[in-house]
């Protein structure tokens, strides 16, 4: 009897340990550091914006990157003086709940994925709004080339009418 319940020990974690060891490698597939150093560039820009550095936030971009935001194109620079005029309609602006990760994919490429909550003052109504949003960072070596940023401006933007 102990020989058969060791023998089904056996068999099982060589079955799991086979089921968790395949690897995918596929182009879109690889890693994910949650501690890349890449993470932490992404984090000093926000930081940058929040405190009203554009120089700080501009860093880590490419001389000619490129920044979506929903479905626009701007120069990061652009981009940065957009999201600075905010501070003129809103107080405490922070992003909280902050989670960044950075994805190395069998390609080559590598992205920092970014997903955060929006929080600032309306300096008209006193009002807290919070707007969740997402936001990926193409990385050449480490300057980002590209960047998207995507979130719901429909209730931000009510600040400005």
């Amino acid at each position: 009897m102990k020989n058969i319940f060791l023998t089904l020990t056996i068999l099982f974690f060589i079955s799991c340990n086979q089921q968790n060891s395949k690897t995918d490698n596929s182009d879109w597939s690889g890693t994910i550091s949650a501690s890349d150093e890449r993470n932490n560039l992404v984090n000093k820009f926000v930081d940058a914006y929040e405190n009203k550095d554009s120089d700080a936030a501009l860093s880590i971009f490419s001389e000619n990157a490129v920044f979506n935001v929903n479905d626009s194109q701007f120069t990061p620079k652009e981009t940065i003086e957009a999201f600075m005029l905010g501070h003129e309609y809103y107080d405490g602006i922070k992003n909280i709940d902050r989670e960044t990760m950075t994805m190395f994919y069998n390609n080559g490429e590598i992205y920092t994925n970014y997903w955060y909550s929006w929080n600032g003052i309306n300096k008209k109504t006193g009002e807290l709004l919070v707007v969740r949003g997402y936001a990926w960072f193409k990385w050449e070596g480490m300057k980002v080339i590209e960047s998207y940023n995507a979130f719901d401006p429909t209730e931000y933007n009510k600040a400005f009418e």
